[in-house]
C-alpha cells in the first residue's frame, strides 16, 4: 500500500483516549520506553544542539532523557493530548522545557530551526507525513538530524490474523502503520539527505490475549480510520477473538505479541 493510499485517522478521537489514559500511561507503556532509550543510544556522539523539537513528548520520558543529555539545549516539546502535557510538566518541574498542547503536525511548528527533530512512538499518528516531514525538514538547520521511532506494519501481525474479516482487513486494531521503505521515500522526498532506517522484531509475552488488550487499552495506542463504516466489535466476539488468540498462539510463556520497531532519521543537508 502506498504511503498516500492510508485512510486519515481522527485525530480528536485519538487524543480523547490519550487524554483518558494518561493517568496509568507510564505503567503500561513498556515497549514505548524501550523505543525511547533505543533513540537516546541513536544520539551518542551528537554533538550538542542549541535547539531541540520533541514531538508528541507524552508524559515525558523522552524529554526528561533529552534534556539529562543536552543540558544547555533549548528543548521544545509538544503533545496533542492536554493531560499527557500536564503529566510531562509534573515530570519536568527541575528542567527548563517549553512544553505546549499542540499537534505535531500544525503548520506554527516549523518557525524555528532546529538541530534536532525527534520523536517516539508518534509518526504512526500523522495524517498528511509528506506535507508535515517537509515543513519540519525545512526548520532544521544544516546539519541538523530528523530522528523518529515508530512501528512498523508487522506490529500486533497475531491479533490482526486472528481479527480479519472475510476480506482480511483487521479493522481498527491501530492506525495504519507503513514500513521502512516509505518513511525512507518520505524524508529522503523532504530533501533530507542520510536517509537511513532501520527495523526490528520484538515478541512480549503476556499472561493472556485479555491481558495485552487491556494494556493496549491503557496506553490509549487504538483508533479507527476516519470513515471506518464497521462499529466497535460487540463483547461476545471480542472475548470469541481473544479466546481464539489464546488457544492459536499461546505458548508456556503466555500470549505472544508481535512488534515490529523502525527508527528513521535523515540530515538536512542545506
Amino acid at each position: 500500500m502506498q504511503a498516500d493510499a492510508l485512510v486519515g485517522i481522527d485525530k480528536k478521537a485519538v487524543a480523547g483516549r490519550f487524554n483518558r489514559s494518561a493517568t496509568f500511561y507510564d505503567a503500561h507503556c513498556h515497549v514505548q520506553r524501550r523505543m525511547a532509550d533505543r533513540l537516546m543510544k541513536r544520539l551518542d556522539g551528537l554533538p550538542m544542539p542549541s535547539r531541540i523539537l520533541e514531538l508528541g513528548c507524552g508524559t515525558g520520558y523522552l524529554t526528561e532523557m533529552l534534556a539529562g543529555r543536552f543540558p544547555e539545549a533549548a528543548i521544545r516539546a509538544v503533545d496533542f493530548a492536554e493531560n499527557m502535557v500536564d503529566r510531562a510538566r509534573q515530570r519536568l518541574r527541575r528542567w527548563g522545557v517549553e512544553l505546549e498542547v499542540a499537534d505535531a503536525e500544525a503548520a506554527g511548528l516549523a518557525t524555528c530551526a532546529y538541530d534536532l527533530v525527534i520523536s517516539n512512538a508518534t509518526i504512526q499518528w500523522f495524517d498528511d507525513p509528506a506535507s508535515t516531514t517537509a515543513g519540519l525538514a525545512a526548520a532544521l538547520r544544516p546539519g541538523g538530524l530528523m530522528l523518529h521511532s515508530t512501528f512498523g506494519p508487522a506490529t500486533f501481525a497475531e491479533l490482526k490474523q486472528v481479527l480479519a474479516g472475510p476480506a482480511g482487513d483487521p479493522g481498527g486494531v491501530g492506525p495504519p502503520l507503513r514500513g521502512p521503505g516509505e518513511w525512507e521515500a518520505l524524508l529522503s522526498g523532504a530533501g533530507l539527505g542520510e536517509v537511513v532506517s532501520d527495523s526490528s522484531s520484538e515478541v512480549v509475552h503476556y499472561p493472556s490475549a485479555g491481558d495485552f488488550l487491556l494494556e493496549l487499552q491503557a496506553t490509549g495506542a487504538t483508533c479507527r480510520p476516519n470513515g471506518a463504516e464497521n462499529g466497535p466489535t460487540p463483547p461476545g466476539a471480542l472475548r470469541q477473538a481473544l479466546a481464539h488468540y489464546d488457544a492459536r498462539f499461546g505458548t508456556s510463556e503466555g500470549a505472544p505479541v508481535t512488534y515490529q520497531l523502525l527508527q528513521v532519521s535523515g540530515v538536512r543537508i542545506r
